[in-house]
């Protein structure tokens, strides 16, 4: 299993906020994203790390999957030093609950832990499925929570027109962290939650590096609040919001006069994969609030 540590994410990440590129959400699409690149060059700049889990075939005089991963690691290949051989269920147990708190101080991201029946031969008698082995399940850790108020919703525009609410809480500590917004993601996650300013909500993180809110706790709801309204225009803009059968999201069709969709277009314009311009988002707010370009064509 590929992937990238955090101190890789966090490298990564603020050499595209440098340079005015749209961040990657979690390591997991980041080592995703990495992969598809054609430069090594780059592959190799963005320090990825891999795990190998599984043997694919026999090896001769290895009858267990704890043996194969023991002899993988003495051959020279990257094998977690997490694991354990459990002897029944109560130690299975105690693995899970360790690692339900101690999972924070890894260097990579995770989520859950995978438990296997050990011999190959208990194995092929189990068989597989269509999709998965019967002989492995993966345990998903819940993910850590928070409450805290929700003070505001405000709207978000992007390159594409897309419109994303916002939640502006009162600042919480998640996961390491001081969490100050959260995705609310479209009207119809709020409207599912009843989700209303001046609500105790719930955040979490889950496998996302950007917090978004879960749920409300509805017996601290102030007395007398109204349902939230969904915006029905554009909040930059003022045009008519448009939303297509079966699409999430609102969008915004005025991509030629919207603010935030033209600096978008240039801003993804100048980046390193497209023209490759030096500057970023705060240049490109200089020259269009000075009416110096609009247009990519302006550059």
């Amino acid at each position: 299993e590929i992937i990238m540590p955090f101190s890789s994410f966090r490298e990564l990440n603020a050499a595209k906020e440098k340079n005015g590129e749209t961040l990657f959400a979690n390591p997991r699409n980041a080592a995703a994203g990495t992969l598809k690149l054609l430069s090594a060059d780059e592959v190799e700049r963005r320090a990825l790390d891999c795990y190998l889990y599984h043997f694919i075939g026999q090896v001769p005089g290895i009858d267990t999957h704890w043996k194969a991963l023991e002899m993988a690691s003495q051959w020279g290949f990257s094998v977690s030093d997490h694991r354990r051989l459990c002897q029944n269920t109560d130690q299975i147990m105690d693995f899970l609950d360790y690692w339900d708190q101690a999972r924070a101080d890894l260097p990579i991201a995770t989520d859950g832990v995978v438990i296997k029946v050990n011999s190959f031969s208990l194995q092929r008698t189990l068989g597989m499925t269509a999709k998965s082995p019967q002989w492995a399940t993966a345990y998903k850790i819940k993910a850590e929570q928070a409450v805290t108020r929700l003070l505001s919703v405000v709207f978000q525009v992007g390159r594409t027109g897309a419109v994303t609410p916002v939640a502006n809480l009162e600042p919480v500590l998640l996961s390491g962290t001081t969490v100050k917004r959260a995705s609310l993601h479209n009207a119809d996650q709020i409207a599912l939650h009843d989700i209303r300013p001046g609500d105790m909500v719930y955040i979490e993180k889950g496998g996302e590096i950007i917090p978004k809110v879960i749920g409300v706790d509805l017996p601290s709801r102030p007395q007398n609040t109204l349902p939230f309204q969904y915006i029905t225009h554009c909040p930059e803009c003022g045009t008519l919001l448009e939303r297509e059968p079966g699409e999430a999201k609102h969008f915004c069709p005025n991509r030629w006069e919207c603010p935030p969709q033209i600096k978008g277009r240039i801003e993804h314009f100048m980046s390193r994969k497209a023209m490759n311009i030096l500057g970023g988002e705060a240049l490109v707010e200089q020259l269009y609030s000075k009416n110096i370009i609009k247009d990519p064509a302006d550059l």
